[in-house]
């Protein structure tokens, strides 16, 4: 009897394991996606840490059977108004919100680092502004599917391959 008690607490202690290091590696995915964007986005000009913020959100595909996808980008709080989030993060020096109102966003919420809560939404009015944003789509598997934007996808690619990224069989090279 003593001995199945042993079984049974070493199969449970085994699932724990493996599913903390399954979460491990998802939370080490978004980081590292977001470490690369932020080294991409401060290789072209530097993004002031001060005067602005990063936004992460995640939902489901609807074009990808099985998958999501992340949208990242750089925003100045004084372009923010009425954003989603109740927690603020931190990663690289950079302050960092979470999309709340897309679906898969809670798959993001352990992966950073939590931080001082700050109103960022300091936009008196809304104001229309084009941003350079990464979309990336990632299967079940958390391989990346699908980069955008298009024309700078294989410069992304080798971003993201540097960081560890997996890439699926999926992804077209074009």
């Amino acid at each position: 009897m003593k001995n199945y008690f042993l079984l049974v607490f070493v199969v449970l202690f085994m699932s724990s394991c493996k599913n903390n290091l399954h979460s491990q590696k998802k939370n080490n995915l978004y980081q590292n996606i977001v470490k690369a964007f932020i080294d991409y986005r401060n290789s072209e000009k530097e993004i002031s840490k001060k005067e602005n913020i990063l936004i992460i959100g995640a939902n489901t595909s609807e074009n990808d059977k099985n998958s999501y996808w992340l949208d990242i980008w750089f925003v100045n709080p004084k372009l923010l108004q009425d954003f989603e989030y109740s927690k603020v993060y931190e990663i690289e020096g950079y302050k960092l919100i979470i999309n709340e109102s897309l679906n898969k966003s809670d798959i993001l919420k352990h992966s950073f680092k939590e931080t001082k809560y700050e109103n960022f939404n300091l936009a008196t009015e809304l104001i229309n502004y084009d941003s350079k944003n990464w979309y990336i789509v990632l299967n079940s598997k958390n391989e990346v599917i699908r980069i955008s934007p298009q024309q700078k996808s294989k410069e992304i690619k080798e971003i993201l391959l540097k960081k560890g990224i997996k890439f699926s069989q999926e992804l077209d090279d074009n």
